[in-house]
């Protein structure tokens, strides 16, 4: 039986057959092809798919967008949307650049109508909640859309069926880095739990069971395939691929203030209004789930803080994976700032976006560690591609 690695170089060298079908001169090694490949920017694979089938045959190979991605990954980007009358907007811009100017790039828009919140992307696709009145309904429905901001792609999940269409829906964005599966997880006022998994090929809402009934907070982050969030009083645990909850006790001041984050693929959570008060930073680092044990860091804002930040209103995004917190505004303003304020060395700096001054006084969704992924939506959702 083949191994998938002799399956792969099989694959690879067809690909390099059909490609050097018909020359008598240069051949082209195999791992060079790939390699020139892997290089090219987003929009560039786009194109390419549309040059020939067989171009097009290549660049949707697993073993192709896998390894774009995963180069992508060690390339982090922020993310910026914005919500302008009937559509939302989408750019990015190098997350971990030392440069104190860079100009964001623009990817994608698509129409919605009443955007109620934007999900932290994850593995290159991000989550939109829209609230929408569907043809023959008077009253406005809750539906999701997923989007890549890097193939420009966006697709309308089905709508949830509730006992209720007016009852309030919450809902979190999940992946399973093992099975490789996204999961959108909406639960209701009523207490029902429901869940949706893409790439199934078959788009459906399934009903799960909660054992315990809980209060749940907007703010959620997702740990090796594990979504937390925060409800009264505790922080819920979904596994992603079991589809179990799980409960962490924390004490009540712990909750309300507080922006929960990855920390080192550990859950910790920081407090979200220091920033603005100019007092010490408190880091709170679940180091034993088992035990819920809790270590307490505390950090220092710099003298500099004043002369670099000034009365900014600044929220906490995210840490990134070099422990700098992440802050940014609520609103677009010119010129704009993201501000990185490094953990390890207690200092602060400043950037300017450029590049968005279109969206002047519109709010501005701000997001950590967005990849680039090519793999089309089809394939993201297990259906054919043509």
């Amino acid at each position: 039986m083949r191994t998938r690695r002799q399956k792969i170089l099989e694959d690879r060298q067809a690909v390099v057959e059909r490609l050097n079908a018909g020359e008598t001169s240069l051949q082209i090694p195999v791992d060079l092809i790939f390699e020139i490949l892997l290089r090219l920017p987003v929009k560039c694979i786009a194109r390419g798919r549309c040059l020939s089938k067989l171009w097009a045959s290549i660049l949707d190979r697993q073993e192709f967008t896998d390894h774009y991605l995963k180069r992508s990954s060690a390339r982090p980007q922020l993310l910026f949307a914005f919500q302008d009358r009937c559509k939302v907007f989408f750019f990015s811009a190098p997350q971990d650049d030392n440069s104190s100017l860079i100009t964001a790039s623009y990817h994608m828009s698509f129409p919605v109508n009443r955007v109620k919140e934007i999900y932290s992307p994850i593995s290159g696709l991000v989550c939109v909640k829209d609230e929408r009145i569907l043809k023959g309904m008077k009253t406005p429905v809750t539906v999701w859309v997923i989007c890549n901001p890097s193939t420009g792609q966006y697709f309308t999940l089905p709508r949830m069926k509730t006992r209720n269409n007016k009852c309030d829906v919450r809902s979190f964005f999940g992946y399973d880095p093992v099975e490789k599966q996204f999961k959108v997880l909406s639960m209701t006022t009523l207490k029902e739990h429901q869940v949706l998994t893409l790439q199934t090929g078959k788009l459906s809402w399934r009903m799960i069971e909660c054992d315990v009934p809980h209060h749940h907070g907007i703010n959620s982050v997702c740990i090796n395939g594990v979504l937390h969030y925060k409800g009264k009083d505790i922080i819920v645990t979904f596994d992603v691929r079991s589809e179990k909850f799980g409960f962490i006790e924390v004490d009540k001041p712990f909750i309300p203030v507080h922006t929960l984050i990855n920390f080192n693929g550990k859950l910790a959570s920081l407090e979200s209004y220091s920033f603005n008060r100019r007092s010490p930073i408190h880091l709170w680092v679940l180091d034993d789930i088992e035990k819920n044990e809790w270590s307490k860091h505390v950090y220092k804002l710099p003298a500099s803080w004043e002369d670099v930040v000034g009365n900014a209103d600044l929220y906490c995004v995210k840490v990134t994976a070099s422990n700098e917190v992440v802050l940014s505004g609520y609103y677009q303003r010119s010129p704009f700032y993201v501000f990185y304020y490094s953990l390890e060395k207690e200092t602060v700096r400043r950037v300017e976006i450029q590049g968005m001054e279109a969206f002047k006084h519109f709010q501005v969704y701000t997001f950590v560690d967005h990849v680039e992924d090519v793999k089309r939506m089809k394939g993201v959702l297990g259906l054919a591609l043509k």
